[in-house]
């Protein structure tokens, strides 16, 4: 890495009198790619290339700049594009597109000033994440509203009593049940700020499909 230097060849300094040094040209800027073009021009057309500081074709270094600044734009978005073909760069409008595609337009939903960071851990954890059981819910739940809800099953004798049996019905904290399945109820007590939809948007997607899920929220 060369001293950068002035006019008396005296090391240049910064403030806290630190040598400065030259870090060469950026990749992928307008001066990089005008220099790249500059430099596989056929010799003899124009003076030698002896870098930009003493160029001896001011002219010709300002067209192939102009040509290397639509060069640099096009580079700096095929990095950008790069980036939204992996889930661990993609972000902003491009994390809620990859969120749709996996998850169906209602399956993941971002909350209310969500950060990119937060939104990816929780689409990553919900690749692996169990479905369909009642222990699939309950986590699904637990992780978005920071504390596991109360599940009750008509047909769960442990949710809801049976006669005649100690901590049946008329019980504190016990429901009637029903033998029709296919339903279940969701008592859920937030620690955290929870979005109803968003709520609604991670038991639909981990409940068994035909399953009706009523639920109830603690403000």
């Amino acid at each position: 890495m060369a001293i950068l230097r002035d006019r008396d060849i005296a090391s240049l300094q910064a403030t806290d009198r630190k040598t400065l040094y030259d870090t060469g040209i950026a990749p992928g800027s307008a001066r990089d790619f005008a220099r790249r073009l500059r430099l596989i021009l056929p010799a003899g057309w124009f003076p030698a290339y002896r870098g930009d500081e003493v160029e001896d074709a001011p002219i010709l270094q300002a067209l192939l700049t102009g040509f290397g600044a639509v060069l640099a734009s096009i580079w700096s978005l095929m990095c950008f594009v790069r980036r939204q073909t992996r889930m661990g760069t993609t972000d902003d409008a491009f994390l809620e597109m990859a969120a749709a595609d996996f998850f169906g337009p209602s399956g993941m939903v971002r909350l209310n000033l969500e950060k990119d960071t937060h939104f990816r851990r929780r689409m990553v954890s919900s690749f692996v994440a169990p479905l369909n059981t009642r222990a699939a819910v309950s986590e699904a739940v637990r992780r978005l509203s920071g504390a596991a809800p109360r599940i009750i099953e008509p047909g769960n004798v442990h949710d809801c009593g049976a006669w005649c049996q100690v901590g049946g019905y008329g019980a504190s904290r016990t429901r009637y049940g029903a033998r029709q399945g296919g339903q279940f109820f969701l008592e859920v007590y937030p620690k955290l700020p929870v979005e109803q939809r968003a709520l609604h948007a991670a038991i639909k997607a981990t409940k068994a499909s035909g399953v009706i899920a009523w639920i109830r929220m603690q403000a």
